[in-house]
């Protein structure tokens, strides 16, 4: 645990960078699979409710088998049951995808919270025991942020190993080119002998299993406990990452970095009764940040969104001279990573270049 006088003096230190990689892992493993499921052409809406099936489903094999290897398979389990029904919807039925993706989120919560409170309502909480982090010889012992970076649970080193290995896997590969080719031109594809359904349903029930492995993290690895809504709208940040990052592993990695980075700070920042100075300073240079690229990508031209960036920036330089003590109420930094999302959201969608075919489903005799 961090001393409370440590965090008052800066909330970025190695546990505010530890914390922000556990956070990142869930959403991370959701959105490496949606990034899958998209360039094969599916939108999965459905991941929030393929997460908090993954993460019911790991919590009652923690608590009755006592086995977190078999919890954690049976978490991805969880997400693929939700998969099927998804594929069967958009693939099968061709029915819209962002409808079908809903309904699912919907199913998953009710049924988790029906059978939740079937088996344990009316008890005590049930705590399972949790994976043990691994540290990484030698290179854990690096000072400063040696400890942070590797000394983390199994999770956490799948899901950003995940990220080279998606990148191959779509550019690098047969398998790559047969997925982009579904999403970009499914007709253009089947000509060339690929089976557009086969690949669809491939590229779904992959992403159903990362959702399902991203919710067991959450019961298994960060709480201990399961609880209705654990999720937290997490399968939701997966979807805006997949956007922001411009549907690109490396963009992905990069966005689901910033949406946990901001939920570690969210932790610390609720601790304080007042703003502190650092995160003026943050503010101020991510705000230029985004200026620099905003005027970049527009040529020079001066728009709306420049103005109000350069006003956030003018401001986070005026906060940052004067410290004003500002308090800000916790439930305010308790939706900052989903302003965030928000915000990157708005600010991706109008330059993003998704996949052609996304959302469209393909019939062979149609077209």
């Amino acid at each position: 645990m961090i001393p409370f006088g440590s965090i008052s003096l800066s909330p970025f230190d190695a546990g505010w960078l530890a914390a922000a990689l556990v956070l990142t892992t869930p959403v991370l493993l959701a959105a490496t699979g949606e990034l899958i499921s998209e360039k094969a052409g599916v939108l999965n809406v459905g991941l929030e409710g393929m997460m908090i099936s993954g993460a019911f489903v790991a919590y009652v094999v923690a608590d009755k088998a006592d086995n977190l290897l078999l919890a954690a398979v049976m978490g991805m389990g969880g997400g693929i049951v939700f998969g099927v029904i998804m594929a069967l919807l958009a693939i099968e039925a061709r029915a819209d995808q962002v409808v079908a993706g809903v309904g699912i989120n919907l199913m998953a919560l009710g049924v988790t919270s029906y059978l939740f409170q079937e088996e344990y309502g009316g008890k005590s909480q049930v705590v399972v025991d949790r994976v043990d982090k691994v540290a990484i010889p030698v290179l854990h012992d690096i000072p400063g942020v040696g400890n942070a970076l590797f000394n983390q649970d199994p999770f956490v080193y799948l899901a950003f190993l995940l990220v080279p290995a998606t990148w191959f896997l779509l550019y690098r590969t047969k398998w790559g080119l047969s997925i982009r080719a579904c999403g970009e031109l499914p007709a253009a594809a089947d000509t060339a002998g690929i089976s557009v359904r086969r690949v669809r349903w491939g590229a779904v029930i992959a992403c159903s299993a990362l959702a399902g492995l991203g919710g067991a993290h959450l019961t298994i690895v960060s709480v201990g406990i399961f609880a209705d809504g654990i999720t937290a709208g997490r399968g939701f940040l997966a979807l805006i990452a997949v956007i922001f990052g411009r549907w690109r592993p490396v963009g992905v990695l990069a966005a689901c970095l910033l949406l946990g980075g901001a939920d570690a700070l969210r932790i610390r920042l609720t601790l304080l009764d007042s703003v502190p100075r650092v995160f003026w300073i943050v503010l101020t240079i991510v705000a230029v940040v985004v200026l620099v690229r905003l005027v970049l990508a527009q040529r020079g031209r001066v728009e709306g969104a420049n103005t109000l960036v350069l006003v956030i920036a003018l401001a986070g330089v005026a906060c940052a001279a004067l410290t004003p003590h500002i308090s800000v109420p916790a439930q305010f930094w308790r939706t900052l990573p989903y302003l965030i999302g928000l915000l990157a959201l708005a600010a991706a969608v109008t330059r993003a270049r998704m996949p052609s075919a996304l959302t469209y489903p393909y019939d062979r005799g149609g077209g």
